[in-house]
């Protein structure tokens, strides 16, 4: 069965933070069958799709997912993703597609928390972590640590104002470019379907040389793929390791971002203080 027309119509794929996305998923949004043409996008990638547990990833019907099992658990044992048609299942197999790495350590880690404490109303601080990173983080690729630094200032006109002309545009990519943004949890793109002001990321900071940008977009993903594996295979995280990012602030997401005045609402670009582990 395809995505519901309700739901495809209101995906705007002109949008910057949709940009990164490999081609393949505006075409299966429209396929006849959404499961099918997502497995078949599967066995095209470059290299194999694989679960946290190592096993070929797939796509199934939500029914299929057996009564009491848990979710991670389930893809880590099986490679089946249990997938609903709707937005939210949707992008949460685009990320598998993008970042395909990455989406197996957070399921690695989420299944062996599960297996650790058991599924209960109360995840923990580990499995909160893994879990906002997996459905609202957006990473922050930045060889001018000046940028990044200001961001986890909350000092908007230094990360977001004056640095504008150094952010990448996100449909045409720069050499030149110092900072760009990519969004990861899948709940974060479905939300910006209705993009809102206030919408923010809890956004991942990753560090790199100046030429990195010089990469194509294709291999500049790759690469961040595998550093966002490589860390998070190993880091303790934690959920205010993240950096708040209102993303219609992102130089190039939002046209009215242009005017400086954008930034004005301090509602939304607000004042915050540093754990002593960011400082």
């Amino acid at each position: 069965m395809p995505l519901p027309l309700s739901e495809q119509s209101i995906i705007n794929w002109s949008a910057p933070w949709l940009a990164h996305l490999p081609s393949v998923c505006r075409e299966v949004a429209s396929s006849a069958d959404l499961k099918a043409a997502l497995n078949a996008a599967l066995l095209h990638s470059a290299a194999p799709v694989l679960s946290g547990g190592g096993l070929p990833l797939h796509f199934i019907a939500q029914a299929d997912l057996p009564a009491g099992a848990a979710y991670e658990s389930h893809i880590h044992a099986t490679g089946g993703v249990p997938t609903r048609l709707n937005l939210h299942d949707f992008f949460n197999a685009c990320i598998w597609l993008t970042f395909p790495k990455t989406k197996a350590v957070l399921n690695a880690r989420q299944a062996a928390q599960i297996e650790l404490l058991g599924v209960t109303h109360e995840r923990g601080m580990a499995r909160d972590a893994l879990t906002l990173f997996d459905e609202n983080a957006a990473i922050l690729v930045a060889s001018d640590a000046r940028i990044s630094d200001a961001l986890r200032r909350f000092d908007w006109g230094n990360a977001l104002i004056a640095p504008r002309a150094h952010w990448d545009e996100p449909f045409h990519p720069r050499a030149d470019a110092r900072a760009a943004l990519y969004g990861f949890g899948h709940a974060l793109l479905e939300k910006l379907t209705q993009p809102r002001k206030a919408m923010c990321a809890h956004t991942w900071v990753i560090e790199v040389a100046a030429d990195w940008f010089a990469l194509p977009l294709h291999a500049r993903l790759a690469d961040l793929d595998a550093r966002l594996a490589a860390q998070l295979a190993v880091i303790e995280l934690n959920p205010r390791d993240f950096c708040p990012l209102p993303v219609l602030g992102v130089p190039h997401f939002d046209a009215d971002n242009a005017d400086e005045t954008f930034y004005n609402d301090a509602r939304v670009f607000r004042s915050g203080r540093l754990r002593l582990s960011q400082l």
